[in-house]
């Protein structure tokens, strides 16, 4: 007997498959990131050795054995009836009724004929073997997979159990909401795609070469540091070299940012999310590691990985909706045009299984005709309107005619228009001159040297557009939206001089004064 009541979505699911159990063989269930996946695998393996019957649970990624077979033990089940299929692990045991397996070790040996349940994690990615396998055995299958998009998926799942979607959780407050902004959009004309295992896909040699574009990776850290806040986030690069790259500009700029890619040890990758989780790294670069079992509150996404994979796109941005004390939402900054071209993630939805093909062969996949209206860019903020909405919720700005669809591919980034300024409260204002006063004293008390009120007011208009009229002089402690703005306008300034930004990285909370916004003190 499990210690753990089912949650809302688990108690969908186990009623959904009961009442289907009889009619058919196999199942994929649908249930997306927070949703309770592993949960629901754990309350129907307890239900089956119960009844003395033989569990095999296969998982594609290492972190994800380890991860249920804490998760089955947590929840109640007795680590004596589990056994690891994974290398020589030392719990391997073939005699115990629950067999928790690597995917890629299961595939190089023979495969067990001798179990009742078979529960597959992560089904939406392509093993051959392992589609065999479902079509030959006598046993039950069930699917798990919180994007179920794979275009072979109803060839070998007979009945689809949707429990809950990515919208429900949001809108039950289960999972984080989100707000989108697309900074940037580069130009991916003539890259060539190809066949992953997560659909087809954009060739990542081609799309490195872009997203390295010294721009592009500027306006990405740029774009952080005036909006970011500090927050806990996570990045998605396309390679290695990319990965690296972005990495070295984030700590050129003062911010303590980590790599993880497939070649990290396991040992180091703990160390990395433990330093995350302190707060000691504050944002966690990756190359395709951190899209399946890694539950850390993350309350900021930079997507910096064109993509024509609904599954890649939905399983990254879920990286970031895991709810978490203090967190309201997840801001999500897509420097990759994969909004534009794909959408929200909570829109995505499939009614019944793909079957264009039997995933055994490596044709190219035929993309799926997407039809349907995506969300619009506001000029002014950024910021991704819903369908429909024409003034922007963040920033109130209206478009002019056609204003929100035109683009400047060239330069890769969107144009802004001329039209309404995003407009500020005088208290707003207020307290922006009051931090930029704070630090202008700060710098005076820490480093015996002085920014002018002439400089002060220079960085109040970069902000708002006018000079600071009609304001009191008082200070006020500075907070990283403002810190991080004069940090960015000071790289900026350093960068367009030739000037070394080496003193800038020194200090974060007090960005050094080497380097003026277009003047001296």
């Amino acid at each position: 007997m499990l210690n753990i009541t089912p949650n809302h979505a688990q108690k969908k699911g186990l009623a959904e498959l009961r009442q289907n159990w009889k009619e058919h063989r196999t199942f994929m269930v649908s249930s997306p990131t927070g949703s309770g996946k592993t949960g629901l695998a754990a309350f129907i393996t307890d239900g089956f050795i119960n009844n003395n019957m033989r569990v095999l649970f296969i998982a594609p990624y290492t972190v994800l054995i380890e991860q249920t077979m804490a998760r089955f033990v947590q929840y109640g089940i007795d680590e004596n009836l589990i056994s690891v299929i994974w290398q020589k692990h030392e719990l391997y045991d073939p005699r115990k009724p629950i067999q928790i397996a690597s995917a890629d070790t299961l595939i190089r040996r023979e495969l067990p004929a001798d179990v009742d349940l078979i529960i597959i994690d992560e089904a939406h990615l392509k093993r051959k073997k392992l589609l065999a396998y479902i079509k030959e055995t006598s046993a039950k299958v069930i699917g798990l997979s919180g994007t179920p998009f794979a275009t072979f998926l109803g060839q070998y799942y007979e009945k689809l159990i949707k429990p809950t979607s990515m919208k429900e959780l949001i809108q039950l407050g289960e999972l984080s909401p989100y707000e989108f902004y697309a900074p940037t959009k580069p130009n991916l004309k003539g890259v060539k795609s190809h066949n992953t295992a997560m659909g087809n896909d954009y060739n990542e040699d081609e799309l490195g070469e872009i997203m390295c574009g010294a721009d592009l990776v500027g306006d990405l850290v740029q774009n952080w540091l005036e909006h970011g806040n500090d927050l806990p986030t996570v990045c998605f690069c396309v390679n290695v070299k990319h990965a690296n790259y972005v990495t070295i500009q984030f700590k050129k700029s003062g911010i303590n940012a980590e790599v993880m890619t497939a070649s990290t040890p396991q040992d180091e990758r703990k160390l990395i999310i433990e330093r995350f989780e302190l707060g000691i790294t504050k944002i966690l670069i990756n190359v395709g590691v951190l899209v399946a079992g890694f539950d850390s509150d993350v309350r900021c996404v930079i997507y910096a990985r064109p993509t024509k994979s609904e599954i890649r796109w939905v399983q990254c941005i879920g990286r970031g909706l895991r709810t978490a004390e203090g967190k309201d939402k997840c801001v999500i900054f897509d420097h990759s045009g994969t909004v534009h071209r794909l959408g929200f993630p909570d829109d995505i939805e499939y009614d019944k299984l793909p079957s264009k093909d039997d995933g055994m062969k490596d044709n190219k996949i035929q993309e799926r005709q997407i039809t349907e209206k995506k969300p619009k860019e506001c000029p002014s903020c950024k910021f991704m309107k819903p369908i429909g909405v024409y003034t922007c919720p963040k920033c109130g700005y209206e478009p002019l005619a056609n204003e929100d669809v035109e683009t400047d591919e060239t330069r890769n980034i969107q144009k802004i228009n001329k039209g309404k300024r995003t407009e500020y409260s005088q208290s707003e204002k207020q307290s922006w001159w009051s931090q930029i006063l704070f630090y202008q004293h700060q710098v005076a008390q820490t480093k015996n040297k002085s920014l002018s009120d002439g400089w002060c007011a220079h960085v109040y208009r970069s902000k708002f557009g006018v000079w600071p009229r009609k304001l009191n002089y008082c200070l006020k402690e500075i907070g990283p939206e403002v810190r991080n703005f004069i940090l960015s306008k000071q790289i900026a300034y350093a960068k367009s001089r030739g000037l070394s930004t080496q003193k800038i990285q020194q200090d974060l909370s007090l960005a050094t004064d080497e380097v003026l916004l277009g003047g001296r003190a």
